[in-house]
């Protein structure tokens, strides 16, 4: 052999470059099957959920509060959408939205994105939706402008979290 990478995995180092460069769109915002894999990792690694954010889920969130050391209410209130690691930029939501148009059904990706207020998780390489959360939450967020380069964490006065308080 002469040394050569196979074309495969040229193109995968290729993409794992443009994807750290922040030039190509993360794999798993246009392939289901990998963001299923990935979002299945958030919840078996860090307690991804609750399920349904919509309904009460009082023994999901005295479980994670139990892991965070606080009261559930207080859990409440760090959510995926108020995560440093929730990337709403233009282009990662550009991203999503092709991602959805590319299913190859008629729904429409806006709609997607704006019932599950969708982002991407940055930690766990997933669409996520806004209202649910994980162990792995970190305080300061979302990522909502292009210019972040993964390097400058936003800073956060603890306060975001209070679009999230009135659910309780």
């Amino acid at each position: 052999m002469s040394g050569l990478l196979e074309p495969s995995v040229k193109i995968e180092i290729e993409i794992q470059s443009q994807e750290k460069k922040g030039e190509a769109c993360p794999v798993s915002t246009g392939d289901v099957e990998v963001n299923l894999e990935c979002r299945q990792k958030a919840i078996d690694k860090a307690n991804y959920g609750p399920m349904n954010p919509n309904e009460p889920n009082m023994e999901y969130w005295r479980d994670i509060s139990k892991a965070w050391r606080i009261s559930p209410a207080q859990a409440k209130k760090s959510r995926c959408g108020n995560c440093a690691a929730f990337i709403q930029t233009p282009k990662m939501l550009a991203c999503i939205e092709s991602g959805l148009e590319m299913g190859g059904t008629e729904m429409d990706a806006w709609e997607v994105i704006d019932a599950g207020d969708l982002g991407y998780c940055e930690v766990f390489d997933f669409k996520c939706a806004s209202k649910r959360t994980c162990e792995a939450w970190i305080s300061g967020g979302p990522i909502t402008e292009d210019e972040y380069d993964g390097n400058d964490k936003p800073t956060s006065d603890g306060n975001d979290a209070e679009t999230y308080a009135e659910e309780d």
